[in-house]
């Protein structure tokens, strides 16, 4: 376990032949069916519906399979793409005939992501209601034309090799090997939206004969992170400010640390901001990643989190000087649940390589509020650091698909400082002080002095 400081961070962690526009041995009116979709997406700790995070569209491949047939590809890149009328967002649904408003039974052949006439040369909207125009060259097939495909029977499966978001170049796929390659900048890290910044993949086998619309689940190639807090001093409430002039109350600066003796020294670090990938379908239902960083960036940029707000885990406490205060939770005893204060921003990390030593100083002010009399004091620049690894467990070298919350208890072992007028508070130095910096009021031994012997003659 990481040593316990002024906070203590802990990690949960929880196809060669026929060509694609070809359709091939049509079946009979009661058998025909269309291939259509029903998406999902695996969170990194649940399933959550993939346009419900802002995804709007994926790209796939499709290939057909029979022993003693010709392997023929379905899809080549296609783009897949959402449509949501009531809003307005995805893309403009009046071209295809297997859109519906929301997903049905598994053999209804409609949904709201569709791929017919999504092709560059038949796309046409241009309006203004907030659907994708065909000018938003970022969100539009490679492909001139997308037809409707239908389940050919005379083959027993369809494999279908699919990724997001959609991208019209910079993405390969190899059907022998069974990969899809995406150049530098697959994953983008970033703050708040995922959906401009994290990568993902999903497979599925389908059996044509049982006509049933295709489920996808995709997995994440990057990483997400979280912070929140509590806190363990007696006798005070705790309220997180922030750290900096430009209101960014958490930050966190990548360094390494090496040790001689006793002493640790910290050096910022590089870490990696974007990434290339390969994608795995060998087992085409359950595909793994591996992360490409060959021409990728990095920077030694701080991590800026904000600080929790009111409606972020906070309590309403009545000071006797101040009212307004919102403080963290207390720590609880054994048996409890231990609730939590959560910074808003989210962080959406680019996986970093198994071998990366970059960890990070997390750097966060607060102040202590006395329960009794409502006296203040500000602690600045309390530091902890988060290291890469512990043993074979990876805490902050990033791993893809793995959600990372970083939980920091609050203590009286404080490495801050409560000196207004300290010029060494830097937020981007990642020296950790070796010892507390906050002191406790100690009275060291008490005596007491004999009395002043004083004469005072009178005369009668």
């Amino acid at each position: 376990m990481m040593k316990k400081v002024t906070i203590f961070a802990a990690i949960a962690m929880t196809m060669v032949g026929c060509n694609s526009d070809e359709l091939v041995n049509s079946s009979t009116e009661n058998t025909e069916a269309p291939i259509a979709f029903s998406v999902e997406k695996k969170n990194i700790s649940r399933g959550t519906a993939l346009e419900n995070l802002g995804h709007y569209n994926f790209g796939v491949w499709a290939y057909k399979y029979k022993d003693g047939l010709t392997t023929q590809k379905v899809m080549d890149n296609y783009l897949v793409g959402y449509s949501n009328e009531t809003i307005k967002k995805g893309y403009e649904h009046s071209g295809s005939t297997t859109w519906a408003s929301a997903i049905g039974s598994e053999t209804d052949h409609t949904s709201p992501w569709f791929y017919e006439n999504l092709g560059t040369s038949e796309y046409k909207y241009v309006g203004t209601d907030g659907y994708y125009t065909k000018n938003d060259g970022a969100y539009m097939s490679a492909n001139a034309n997308q037809y409707l495909r239908y389940w050919d029977l005379a083959y027993e499966n369809t494999n279908f090799y699919a990724y997001a978001p959609y991208r019209s170049a910079g993405v390969t796929f190899d059907e022998g090997n069974k990969k899809v390659t995406v150049a530098h900048g697959a994953q983008t890290a970033g703050y708040d939206d995922a959906s401009l910044n994290e990568f993902m993949y999903a497979g599925a086998t389908a059996v044509n004969a049982d006509l049933k619309d295709v489920k996808l689940t995709f997995k994440h190639l990057g990483a997400q992170v979280n912070l929140r807090f509590y806190e363990d001093v007696r006798g005070y409430k705790v309220q997180i400010i922030d750290v900096t002039s430009d209101d960014t109350g958490i930050q966190a600066t990548p360094a390494t640390v090496t040790e001689s003796g006793t002493t640790k020294t910290y050096t910022k670090a590089d870490y990696y901001t974007t990434c290339g990938a390969t994608i795995d379908y060998t087992t085409v239902a359950n595909p793994t990643a591996t992360v490409n960083h060959t021409g990728a960036t990095t920077t030694q940029n701080n991590l800026k989190f904000t600080i929790p707000g009111k409606d972020n885990g906070l309590t309403e406490y009545p000071s006797k000087s101040n009212p307004k205060y919102y403080v963290i939770p207390e720590a609880v005893s054994t048996g409890s649940t231990q609730s939590y204060a959560v910074s808003p921003t989210v962080y959406y990390p680019v996986a970093q390589p198994e071998s990366s030593e970059v960890g990070f100083t997390f750097h966060v002010s607060y102040k202590l509020i006395a329960e009794d009399n409502g006296e203040e004091i500000t602690v600045h620049n309390a530091r902890v650091y988060v290291p890469a690894k512990n043993g074979s467990e990876f805490i902050a070298a990033w791993q893809p698909n793995t959600k990372y919350t970083y939980t920091f208890k609050i203590t009286k072992d404080s490495k801050g400082t409560t000196d207004p007028d300290d010029t060494k508070i830097d937020i981007d130095d990642p020296t950790v002080p070796a010892n507390p910096t906050v002191y406790p009021i100690v009275f060291d031994g008490a005596t007491v002095e004999d009395y002043t012997e004083k004469s005072n003659d009178s005369n009668f």
